[in-house]
């Protein structure tokens, strides 16, 4: 029997699990059923990608049923793309469109060539990649900086590494999968705790700080599902109290808070607090990477205890200059943070004032919640179709009644766009009974 065909992929994966289906062969043949059941009817939001890369707006296509290459590009060739107004892309300051940024990768990668071959530690680094790491330890202001291939595996690597054999590792339960891989690969003892709960965290900590030699608390200063800013001063105190180590992902804020960017704990001013600040340079930075700032005295572990560090060969000479021209750009041109969070503040205010579900979030990242499945799909795919694209999330990405639509603010969106992207919403939201008239007349 078909599960209803606004059933996610995943959640209908654990349904099928759950029912004692382990065969792989049959539980993909499943899957990919109801896949193209979903792509057949727009409602995989998923599979859409765009004609010429990332921007504010762009050619958007989606999913293709096909799984012949050939077919796939005779296809493309004659398939009709959306015009779009993005919301589900990272680029927070729009340096990847930048053309001083661009112009400085060409010109790297005539000198640099165009990859590095091999690992950090067997020759792979450049002058150019210890430019970048030099210029993120001044940025954020710890003793080291250790540039990794990306963000994803900057948190595998250092939390598979880092902890001991008598050590814990508590995280924020809305962690993202990178932090939750690492902490399971380190094979250390590992407990949750309530997101954004100083509370339970506090009683986790105080439950196990006799118990093991150190206890390493996980966090991100923003939550990519939510958009909720962590609540770092509270950690930095509970530090205070208990003596434990604390490791911050500022995957979401590094690039947009702080003095040039420096991130969400050097804007807290508490820098010296946090041991261990890491990020990722796919995002403000419009490029591809991640970095972790800390005592040099932790170098050496992670040059090799840090397998993803150590095996991985090192980012590309293009990249490294990408990073390195939008920090300048980012230096140079305060108004680019500035532009990002007075745009974030206006579509906010818009949103809010049409009665639109925004839960605690306050950074660049604004989710609206629609709990049912059914009408989250059909918003979406009727948002898709007026032009505005952006992507369904759902359980168990998320809680079961917490589905979303992302608006991932850029400093490169106009008001015009954001209006019109409001406009669409309340229409859509009046109409799934998202929100109410009164709302929107208020």
């Amino acid at each position: 029997m078909h599960p209803n065909i606004s059933t996610p992929i995943l959640s209908y994966m654990k349904q099928l699990e759950s029912q004692g289906l382990t065969n792989i062969e049959e539980l993909c043949d499943h899957l990919y059923e109801h896949y193209l059941r979903q792509v057949n009817q727009g409602l995989y939001s998923n599979g859409r990608y765009t004609q010429a890369g990332s921007n504010v707006t762009a050619k958007v296509q989606s999913a293709l049923t096909t799984s012949s290459p050939k077919a796939l590009l005779e296809k493309n060739q004659e398939q009709e793309s959306q015009e779009c107004i993005l919301w589900c892309v990272n680029h927070y300051l729009g340096l990847n469109r930048n053309q001083n940024v661009i112009d400085k990768v060409c010109a790297s990668v005539q000198k640099y060539g165009t990859g590095s071959g091999t690992s950090a530690l067997s020759g792979g680094m450049s002058t150019l990649h210890k430019q970048v790491e030099i210029k993120l330890q001044q940025l954020v202001g710890k003793e080291s900086v250790l540039l990794f291939p990306t963000g994803f595996t900057t948190n595998l690597g250092c939390l598979s590494a880092l902890p001991g054999k008598k050590d814990l590792i508590i995280f924020d339960r809305e962690c993202h999968a990178s932090i939750i891989d690492g902490v399971k690969l380190s094979g250390k003892k590992w407990v949750t705790f309530k997101h954004n709960n100083l509370r339970d965290l506090e009683q986790k900590v105080s439950k196990y700080k006799g118990e093991y030699q150190n206890i390493f608390v996980v966090v991100e200063s923003a939550y990519s599902m939510s958009g909720d800013l962590a609540p770092l001063q509270g950690i930095v105190d509970l530090k205070q109290k208990y003596k434990f180590l604390v490791y911050v992902d500022e995957a979401h804020t590094f690039g947009i808070y702080g003095k040039n960017g420096a991130g969400y704990c050097s804007h807290l001013g508490i820098v010296e607090e946090i041991d261990f600040i890491a990020a990722t340079l796919s995002k403000a930075t419009a490029s591809i990477g991640g970095f972790v700032a800390l005592k040099s005295k932790y170098v050496p572990l992670l040059h090799w205890r840090a397998t993803t560090y150590t095996f991985q060969a090192c980012l590309t000479p293009g990249d490294a200059a990408a990073i390195l021209a939008s920090l300048e750009e980012m230096e140079n041109d305060p108004s680019l943070i500035e532009s990002l969070h007075k745009n974030n503040q206006y579509m906010r205010r818009r949103l809010k004032s049409a009665g639109f579900d925004l839960g605690t979030s306050a950074s660049p990242i604004i989710p609206i919640f629609i709990s049912d499945v059914e009408k989250l799909q059909a918003f979406n795919k009727e948002l898709y179709s007026r032009g505005i694209f952006s992507v369904s999330i759902f359980y168990p990405v998320v809680k079961p009644h917490e589905g979303r639509i992302r608006f991932v603010v850029s400093a490169a969106h106009t008001i015009e766009q954001i209006d019109t992207t409001v406009n669409i919403l309340q229409e859509l939201g009046l109409k799934y009974g998202v929100i109410k008239q009164a709302m929107v007349a208020a």
